[in-house]
């Protein structure tokens, strides 16, 4: 019965840690006010950057492709399309951020 109880607690813990890894290693919902190197940092370089009236429009596009079906022959693929972008100013301070996802 001790036994049972440790593997229990053994695996409750590894539970509690890899959700908190989880939580540790996401990116904030929150941009604005932070600085580009964050989302650098978290993102990966962006697809492109471009001028814009207020600094720099900074844009990350990744594209996902998945077999539909489990992978049989003639399944649909769906490609999902994730693009976010920020504004930020020329102090290097994000001002706004955009996610839309297809």
């Amino acid at each position: 019965m001790t036994s049972r109880r440790v593997i229990a607690g053994l695996a409750t813990c590894a539970l509690l840690l890899g959700l908190l890894a989880g939580c540790a290693s996401a990116p904030p919902e929150k941009w604005e006010g932070r600085k580009i190197d964050e989302a650098i940092a978290a993102y990966g370089p962006p697809t492109k950057v471009t001028p814009s009236d207020a600094g720099k429009l900074y844009v990350w596009v990744s594209r996902h492709t998945m077999q539909g079906m489990g992978g049989f022959p003639g399944a649909t693929r769906e490609t999902h399309v994730t693009r976010r972008m920020m504004t930020v100013n020329p102090d290097g301070v994000i001002t706004s951020y955009n996610l839309v996802d297809q």
